[in-house]
């Protein structure tokens, strides 16, 4: 560990102990609204995203002929009869301290990603020793799901196309996927799963604190897919009690590494200056949050699930809980910008690679000032709303109401959807909003130049989850017919109306 990063550690130490010094068990969740409901253990898989009844209901919509769930069910029949053909090493699997072969490996799937963090073929195969002859994984969480996804819909009864695949093939290699990762992954040279933000590297092998702020982003948005994997499996009988049980110990090292690594990034000064405060509360926390609710639901373990929920337990010290995110990742009513970079321009057509307006509108989302290029502020947005969907269906399954949780300036889900919405109906799906086709839309100024990219499972979402906000649900046929392979991700899938 170098002395910045021991520095940096011991600065979350003491935000963390202060944060709850300073918000007792007692009042704490009357700093921010709390959600209505309790948590609700349960003995039942699937429980984390899905539960057993939104599984048959989904395989009587699926074997309704010509609906839009029979189509989508049929191509990710396509996409599992692909993968299992595929010429891919899935037993290959990443252990060492770069941190974007991770990123590639296991938690983000399309071979591209950001510029300085992209790996070749080679270059997988090379770090994950990959089988001579075959191609590296990339995905592999994501792949796992999907494939898990599959297996259980067709074990709830929805009726798989000719030819394809059968749900013990599909269920075999999500389960050699998981245990290949859960029991030869993310170690240290000693072979102990990896447990601190300080232990990752670049592509270079140099330790920098400012590239360990992304270690909760990278792991968390892979492991909501290896979670949902094993949830989904495990509703199907496809493990021993000694494989649940690697998984499980797995599980729990990777809580409590993406913990760690939020503690550590809330720490940071970057995050914690005056022109940059808008990062404490990005689409960074979102995934850390998110990772550890669904983990702490696949362990049916309710004290960390309310420890991430509220912040206010001693033994799981969290440095943001999640009702303080959501409280400013959400504009409400009255709402003024945090801080943030300075903008270095007039206008979003000038300032790059950050801009943002004087003013908010209730429902806008935090990460609205990304302004490198014409996909990021809606990308950003839009990534933040589909999570906040993930999020609420798993808090619903948990005891809790998070889709009808107001935060204290009456910001929502349904509001946030809504606000959105507007640039869909004016601009138009994956079309750049200009000062014309968005005028209708409050802090249109924000926008003007970026492409409306990425809303469509939103609205198809939203429309299923608030079927009677007309200003939604107007724009769910046109978000259907564009939606295309965004309605094969495992978590999203079937949330939609037939």
């Amino acid at each position: 560990m170098t002395k910045t990063a021991k520095v940096y550690r011991s600065i979350a130490l003491v935000i963390v102990a202060l944060s709850i010094a300073t918000s007792p068990a007692s009042t704490a969740p009357d700093v921010y609204p709390s959600l209505a409901g309790s948590y609700t253990s349960s003995a039942q898989h699937p429980r984390v995203f899905m539960t057993l009844a939104d599984m048959n209901e989904m395989a009587t919509r699926i074997n309704s002929p010509r609906s839009f769930s029979a189509q989508s069910f049929g191509k990710l029949s396509k996409k599992v009869k692909a993968d299992l053909s595929a010429n891919v090493d899935w037993d290959a699997v990443y252990s060492g301290c770069d941190l974007d072969m991770y990123l590639h490996a296991y938690s983000y799937e399309p071979t591209t990603g950001y510029p300085d963090e992209i790996r070749t073929a080679s270059q997988l195969s090379t770090a994950l020793k990959v089988k001579e002859g075959m191609a590296p994984p990339t995905g592999a969480a994501i792949v796992a799901a999907r494939l898990a996804m599959y297996a259980a819909l067709i074990k709830s009864g929805a009726k798989a196309p000719a030819s394809a695949p059968s749900s013990g093939e599909a269920a075999a290699l999500a389960k050699r996927i998981l245990l290949a990762w859960a029991n030869q992954g993310f170690r240290d040279q000693k072979g102990n799963i990896l447990s601190r933000a300080e232990q990752f590297c670049d592509g270079q092998g140099h330790f920098n604190a400012l590239y360990q702020n992304g270690v909760g982003l990278q792991i968390g948005r892979g492991i909501i897919y290896s979670v949902d994997a094993q949830d989904l499996l495990q509703s199907i009988g496809a493990f021993n009690s000694g494989q649940t049980n690697q998984l499980n110990v797995f599980h729990a090292a990777i809580f409590n590494l993406i913990r760690e690594a939020s503690n550590f990034r809330a720490a940071l000064p970057e995050m914690n200056g005056a022109n940059s405060a808008c990062e404490r509360y990005s689409n960074h926390l979102g995934a850390h949050l998110l990772g550890l609710l669904a983990i702490a639901r696949l362990l049916d373990d309710g004290r960390r699930f309310n420890a991430v929920l509220y912040g206010n337990d001693r033994s799981t010290p969290l440095a943001i809980s999640w009702t303080e995110w959501f409280n400013h990742a959400v504009y409400g009513e009255n709402d003024k910008p945090i801080a943030c970079h300075k903008n270095t321009g007039a206008d979003s057509l000038t300032s790059h690679p950050s801009f943002q307006t004087a003013v908010v509108a209730p429902g806008e989302i935090e990460d609205r000032y990304r302004n490198a290029n014409p996909g990021q502020a809606f990308g950003y947005t839009l990534g933040v709303l589909s999570g906040l969907f993930s999020v609420a269906d798993l808090m619903k399954n948990a005891g809790y109401d998070a889709y009808d949780y107001r935060g204290a300036h009456k910001q929502s889900i349904e509001v946030a959807t809504r606000y959105y919405a507007c640039y869909g109906k004016n601009a138009g799906f994956k079309k750049t909003v200009t000062a014309d086709n968005a005028r209708p839309c409050p802090d249109y100024q924000q926008y003007i130049g970026q492409i409306v990219n990425g809303l469509e499972p939103d609205i198809v979402m939203g429309a299923y989850h608030f079927p009677g906000n007309s200003v939604i649900s107007e724009l769910e046929a046109a978000a259907k017919a564009t939606a295309g392979a965004d309605v094969l991700d495992a978590i999203r899938f079937g949330r939609w109306r037939d």
